[in-house]
């Protein structure tokens, strides 16, 4: 283990680690609906909010462009290759390889910061910044774990941050829709919901890769690997194709299901004690599987009926609705919604685009529920932007939204990890059947 920098001792360090082990005990972290604090450290709205990002490769770049009409102040990346575009493009600004570095040397310089890495990373990242003051942006899945999600729930209803998950579909149109019209009574009671997508697209179900010795320059690989175990490197695991494996990632379903089982979630109010069962090929102790089906059903609650949600991935798909047809098939992505009296589909991985089927429905669909949800102008970063500077709490915000659907989604990859059905007691954050389970709840952390 190395020390870490200056103003990150080894105590300090573990300290925060160790908030995520401690988050099922900890009260006003059962997964419920929460209202948002009143936000702290809030900007004039004049003034351009200051913006470090970390993380600034792939779809860290993406973010920064869609808040670059802030001001930005510094870029961090462990892969100066990956974050070369970022660099390049805004070639004025400070580079940190350490996001620790990044926070002692300019924590005064900065007011948000958004955290565009690995799964495994986002915790300890969005953590610090949250304890230290700052509003932050974290990139879907909110955390790698169901005990992470918690903790960091709690840590924005004690800091008062404003906080956001990057889930873009949770400010679009269709989850409103979806919503609205199913609160309406348009399809009837929701029984059974089916979401899939065609995911994964890297390596899963494999054996960890054989080590490389020889380090690229442009990448601290410590840094990278963080708070996992410590291996040597390997191409086949960073940049790219990390993902499937669990020290790192969370999967197909970590990855797309903050999108595609963000509106069922939202709709139907998926919190709470449910049981969660799955098959899958592949899945062992560091990989994800090639394929799995994972099956939630939540109990009667709240005047709802009970409901199955299934998810399938890997080029697994639910049954064609007859209500489409003779020979009709499936995109490669997207929800339906079963109910009494209609079914609802969206083909789309965002959930941008829900339609009553047969088509005949939609069309004499005109007498629409009314859109009594507020909208989101300007899409999830523009959300979170305007909460910085006094506006509505973000539609993701980690308190009532992003961190209960990310328990909600990890309680899928529990299932498959596992090996068996889990009956999730959500008061106390346990397998009741099943106490072996708590090693994925939780995880330990490697002092980097």
């Amino acid at each position: 283990m190395k020390t870490p920098p200056p103003g990150m001792n080894r105590r300090t360090f573990l300290q925060t680690a160790a908030v995520a082990a401690l988050a099922a005990s900890v009260p006003g972290l059962r997964a419920q609906s929460t209202p948002a604090p009143r936000f702290r450290n809030l900007i004039p709205p004049d003034r351009k909010l200051r913006i470090a990002g970390i993380g600034v490769g792939g779809k860290g770049s993406t973010d920064l462009l869609n808040c670059a009409s802030e001001e930005l102040v510094a870029l961090c990346d462990v892969d100066f290759k990956q974050g070369s575009p970022s660099f390049l493009r805004w070639p004025h600004l400070p580079r940190f390889r350490d996001y620790r570095q990044l926070f002692d040397e300019m924590g005064d310089d900065f007011d948000a910061v958004t955290v565009s890495t690995t799964d495994h990373m986002h915790f300890p990242i969005a953590m610090m910044a949250m304890e230290r003051g700052k509003h932050v942006f974290v990139q879907k899945p909110l955390s790698h774990t169901i005990g992470e999600a918690r903790a960091l729930k709690a840590a924005a209803l004690r800091t008062g941050v404003v906080t956001q998950m990057g889930n873009q579909g949770q400010a679009g149109e269709g989850a409103r829709l979806a919503k609205e019209w199913i609160e309406a009574g348009v399809i009837g009671h929701v029984r059974e919901i089916h979401c899939w997508d065609q995911r994964p697209v890297w390596p899963q179900g494999i054996p960890l890769p054989e080590p490389v010795k020889t380090i690229p320059s442009t990448i601290d690989w410590n840094l990278w690997l963080g708070v996992a175990p410590e291996r040597d490197y390997s191409p086949l695991l960073a940049p790219f194709k990390w993902r499937g494996f669990w020290d790192y990632g969370c999967g197909a379903l970590g990855d797309m299901g903050c999108h595609l089982l963000n509106a069922p979630f939202w709709a139907l109010d998926l919190r709470g004690d449910v049981r969660v069962s799955a098959t899958s090929e592949g899945n062992s102790e560091v990989c994800a599987p090639k394929w799995s089906i994972v099956t939630y059903e939540f109990p009667e609650r709240n005047g709802r009926p009970p409901v199955k949600l299934i998810w399938s991935d890997g080029g697994k798909q639910p049954p064609v609705p007859k209500e489409l047809g003779p020979n009709a098939t499936l995109p490669k992505g997207g929800v339906i919604y079963y109910g009494d009296k209609g079914v609802i589909m969206d083909g789309t991985n965002y959930g941008s685009s829900p339609r009553l089927i047969p088509e005949e429905k939609m069309r004499a669909f005109t007498d629409r529920p009314p859109k009594r949800l507020p909208r989101v102008p300007g899409g999830i970063m523009a959300d979170w932007i305007r909460a910085c500077k006094g506006g509505p709490a973000p539609c993701s915000n980690f308190i009532d939204h992003a961190a209960d659907l990310t328990e909600m989604i990890l309680l899928g990859n529990l299932a498959i990890r596992a090996g068996q059905p889990i009956e999730w007691d959500a008061a106390r954050g346990v397998c009741a059947n099943l106490p072996s389970a708590t090693r994925f709840i939780h995880k330990n952390y490697r002092v980097f």
